[in-house]
């Protein structure tokens, strides 16, 4: 009997502690999913803001930035004022007549151009201006003709349309790995060029209204996952910074699972796989580049690439997290995108301009320089992007 006593107030004591600890893990959990909601909250804002960049429909272009449109853009990393001139694009109102003594530099691009992630004096075109104007006698003007979700054959298209009235001396074609895809077709409600006997066929013109939906102002909205805000964050942090911890947790259902995924088919040209839609490409992309630049040269213009490298081409890690993503074989090559542009501007003798030494450079000293989960550059990024510009739009050499 005596010894019954002890282990009778043992299991006692045992039943305290178990509802303590239970209660304590349901007080924590209910603070994480607390300050889950709040911080989601402030990132999705509020009335007024919008988590897409502003457009409307063109039955040219597929979509352009409405003259005059004004949005705050609320993302999970960023709160933008983004406000668009009368002539619809981002940054100062500029006349199309070019005033006397002033050299233009035109900036074709998409989303990284127009640079919507930013607050316009921390954009590629804001910094580039400011710098081309501190040291140089003269005075330039920087042009953002960057339209969010274009590819080269709608920057081609605007160029010959509108971006020539503004007379400039340097055109800039800002080009990223995503801009090869969409020279397939129409997908997403935009034109298309096919090559035809060597020359540029347009189709999908006028652009059916029905194919676009960019001219809807959405919310940026974050989805809960069984229920629960905090495990939504956590599911979005492991998939992006983790790939076997955010297989582990989905097994045990804290997570969301992952579906296996292959490479999707805007990376095709990073391996060697898919090689006849690669080749067609290129092809297609090539020769929307040349009709630019026979454009640009028979105005006397200058015609200038810059490769736009995307985040895991500049970050190893994110370059390792990107292959056991979707499970990348050593032949696989975050350079190869590149390597065939360079190849591209050979064959034309056109200025490309390189910056991923200087990117890799920053990420490398821990400053990063784009948004981690957004994919866009951050201040730091579009200041290096002008740095490396600079010198080359100022050039009188050719």
């Amino acid at each position: 009997m005596a010894t019954g006593a002890p282990e009778l107030r043992s299991r006692r004591s045992l039943l305290p502690n178990l509802l303590l600890a239970g209660v304590s893990l349901l007080v924590a959990g209910l603070v994480c999913e607390g300050l889950a909601r709040l911080y989601i909250h402030r990132r999705e804002g509020g009335p007024g803001t919008t988590g897409y960049p502003l457009a409307r429909y063109d039955p040219d272009l597929g979509w352009s930035k409405p003259p005059g449109g004004e949005a705050i853009i609320q993302r999970s990393e960023y709160r933008v004022r983004l406000q668009i001139n009368a002539h619809g694009l981002r940054g100062p109102d500029r006349p199309y007549g070019k005033p006397p003594g002033v050299r233009r530099v035109l900036l074709l691009g998409d989303s990284i151009t127009e640079g919507y992630s930013v607050e316009e004096p921390y954009t590629l075109r804001s910094v580039l201006e400011a710098l081309l104007n501190s040291r140089r006698e003269g005075r330039f003007e920087v042009i953002n003709a960057g339209t969010a979700g274009y590819s080269t054959d709608q920057e081609y298209l605007f160029y010959t349309g509108e971006g020539v009235r503004y007379q400039p001396d340097v055109v800039v074609l800002l080009f990223c790995y995503n801009d090869l895809y969409p020279s397939l077709g129409g997908e997403g409600g935009k034109p298309y060029f096919d090559v035809v006997d060597g020359r540029l066929a347009l189709r999908n013109v006028p652009v059916p209204r029905e194919q676009v939906g960019r001219d809807v102002r959405r919310r940026y909205v974050i989805r809960p996952w069984r229920g629960s805000y905090a495990l939504r964050l956590l599911s979005n942090r492991t998939l992006a910074g983790n790939p076997e911890l955010h297989a582990f947790l989905g097994r045990i259902g804290l997570v969301e699972p992952f579906v296996e995924q292959s490479p999707p088919p805007e990376m095709w040209p990073y391996g060697l796989g898919h090689r006849d839609e690669v080749v067609e490409m290129w092809r297609r992309v090539e020769a929307v580049i040349d009709a630019l630049d026979d454009e640009v040269e028979r105005r006397q213009e200058r015609l200038v690439l810059f490769y736009v490298p995307a985040g895991f081409e500049q970050n190893d890690r994110a370059w390792e997290l990107t292959r056991r993503r979707y499970h990348m074989g050593p032949r696989w090559n975050r350079d190869r995108v590149f390597e065939d542009l360079a190849a591209v501007a050979i064959r034309r003798r056109l200025t490309i301009v390189d910056p991923r030494p200087s990117f890799r450079e920053a990420e490398a000293s821990g400053q990063g320089t784009y948004f981690p989960e957004d994919g866009h550059w951050n201040e730091v990024g579009n200041r290096l992007a002008a740095r490396c510009l600079d010198g080359v739009v100022a050039s009188k050499d050719y």
